[in-house]
């Protein structure tokens, strides 16, 4: 009786396995699907660069290095606003905050003259700002541009004296009838953190009487 049991257990066992064995054999043999590729993007905080190799920074915490140090965008705000300055129609741009390490003896002295004449230390920081300015009527007329910038650490920098980028239209303050300049400035700030910057645009006014034709506009931009 024990014999008869043992061998119907065993053939319960055998039938058992073989059913597994048949049910592995099936799925192995299901197609398998082949991964696809994910959606990526390159991820990088270099700087971009123009067919003539000029760097351009467009994005906060960029660094690369340029002539006489390395430099790091650290603020950056996409104004693209105007500011009626009458016959004038000034476009502001940019503004840009960049700090300057790693810079040699030489660079250092040569910031000087725009840091009041006092000695650069081993950081430089300083504001960047890009805008266009448009004569809308035939007459000749005068402008200065931008005059003063007042950050919200309390520090007010005289731009059009400290301005240490030079551009083509910084060469004459005449405009002679409908045309459009561009402009960069830069000037240095004792501080990094700043968040808010007003700016003072000088006056327009009459190349033949030198009198002002509309007064000075100040408008406040924040980081």
């Amino acid at each position: 009786m024990k014999k008869f049991l043992l061998m119907g257990m065993t053939a319960l066992l055998a039938l058992g396995l073989a059913a597994c064995g048949e049910e592995n054999t099936q799925s192995s043999t299901e197609p398998k699907e082949d991964p696809k590729p994910a959606e990526q993007k390159e991820v990088s905080n270099k700087p971009e660069k123009t067919e003539n190799g000029d760097i351009v920074f467009t994005k906060a915490g960029q660094k690369g290095e340029v002539d006489g140090g390395t430099l790091e965008l650290l603020k950056i705000k996409n104004v693209n606003e105007t500011i009626d300055i009458s016959p004038l129609k000034v476009t502001v741009k940019e503004i840009k905050l960049f700090k300057k390490t790693d810079m040699d003896e030489a660079t250092k002295e040569a910031y000087k003259m725009y840091n009041d004449g006092k000695a650069i230390g081993d950081e430089l920081i300083y504001v960047q700002v890009s805008y266009d300015a448009e004569n809308l009527e035939e007459k000749n007329i005068g402008w200065n541009s931008l005059l003063n910038a007042i950050t919200d650490k309390g520090q007010q920098i005289d731009v059009d004296m400290n301005d240490m980028i030079y551009t083509d239209s910084d060469g004459s303050s005449e405009f002679l009838g409908k045309v459009t300049k561009e402009y960069t400035d830069g000037f240095v700030v004792k501080d990094a953190d700043i968040s808010k910057i007003k700016f003072v645009w000088g006056s327009t006014y009459d190349t033949d009487s030198y009198e002002n034709i509309t007064e000075e506009q100040q408008v406040e931009y924040s980081f």
